[in-house]
């Protein structure tokens, strides 16, 4: 698989929304694997890296490449062999995650149960 797009519509507002997929640590609350993740910087802009601590001991950086505050954000790992892309859009609030690799395989993509978890840690708060 070279790409992966899910969507999930969110009912709460499209900047409460953005505003958690981008702070740290927000990301170990929905995504299993991620025990913690922060940041050389905040506010984040394109150039910022994040660093996600994974429950295996290891960890990864990702650079923000992209970026237009309540639209979209996309990061990239410092290889460039991933990105990924989450895109807010308001129909009561829809977010699209796409991820890809430039070569290769996608080799842990996100699943609807991981943005299932994601709408529900957002909407109980």
């Amino acid at each position: 698989m070279k790409d992966n797009k899910l969507t999930i519509v969110i009912n709460k507002p499209i900047a409460e929304v953005f505003a958690f997929c981008i702070t740290p640590p927000q990301a170990k609350l929905w995504i299993e694997d991620i025990i913690n993740e922060t940041t050389n910087e905040w506010p984040a802009k394109v150039g910022t890296v994040y660093t996600e601590y994974k429950r295996n001991n290891t960890s990864f950086n990702i650079i923000v490449t992209d970026y237009k505050v309540n639209e979209y954000i996309e990061w990239k790992t410092e290889n460039d062999k991933y990105h990924v892309r989450y895109i807010f859009t308001s129909l009561s609030l829809n977010i699209t995650q796409l991820e890809y690799v430039e070569y290769g395989e996608v080799l842990e993509p996100f699943t609807n149960e991981v943005l299932i978890k994601l709408k529900s840690v957002i909407e109980s708060n």
